[in-house]
């Protein structure tokens, strides 16, 4: 386990105590938006990513979750972390699933490496619950779109540890979907 020393361990104190309060009065997703946003935080740390990194780890679904602001973001933890949030941050308005996730891919990739690594953990962790959903079509989509952002991303994060632990996971998943629907993509 990797220890975080006190000046660090403050930051992401006050980081997550931000995520809590804004979650906890005006979070909309039925998902454990908290959980998951701190399981990202705590897989960056121990692969030794950068505080700003862990920091935006844990406030990246906020502003598409809760009535926080960008602004708020900014304000409480400086340009670089409100870049990779917004980065981020799906667009509500476009309403159609996979333009939206194409759009904040390609979004994500002009915002350079860090919003690519914060966004690679994010894939990643979430790649743990394909096998949950129900769904043939739902799930045949996830995997897709995995595979779309580790294509996007190549060139500019295919050394970093969590790329490569996000294409041996969408292997896994990709033979498992295969194997189940008996498809092939």
């Amino acid at each position: 386990m990797k220890m975080i020393n006190p000046k660090d361990g403050k930051k992401i104190d006050q980081t997550i105590a931000f995520l809590v309060k804004k979650y906890s009065v005006s979070g909309n997703n039925p998902k454990p938006v908290i959980t998951h946003s701190l399981h990202l935080a705590f897989y960056l740390l121990e692969n030794d990513y950068s505080l700003d990194l862990i920091q935006a780890a844990i406030l990246h679904d906020l502003i598409e979750d809760s009535d926080t602001k960008l602004s708020e973001i900014k304000k409480e933890f400086g340009s670089k972390i409100a870049k990779i949030v917004s980065a981020l941050t799906f667009k509500a308005s476009i309403e159609e699933k996979e333009a939206q996730y194409k759009e904040l891919f390609d979004r994500t990739l002009k915002a350079g490496k860090d919003s690519l690594i914060v966004k690679a953990a994010d894939v990643y962790v979430n790649s743990f619950y394909i096998n949950l959903v129900k769904n043939k079509t739902k799930e045949i989509f996830l995997v897709k779109k995995i595979f779309y952002f580790l294509n996007l991303s190549k060139g500019k994060i295919s050394k970093e540890i969590v790329w490569k632990d996000l294409k041996n996971q969408a292997r896994k998943e990709k033979s498992r979907v295969i194997r189940k629907y008996k498809v092939n993509f």
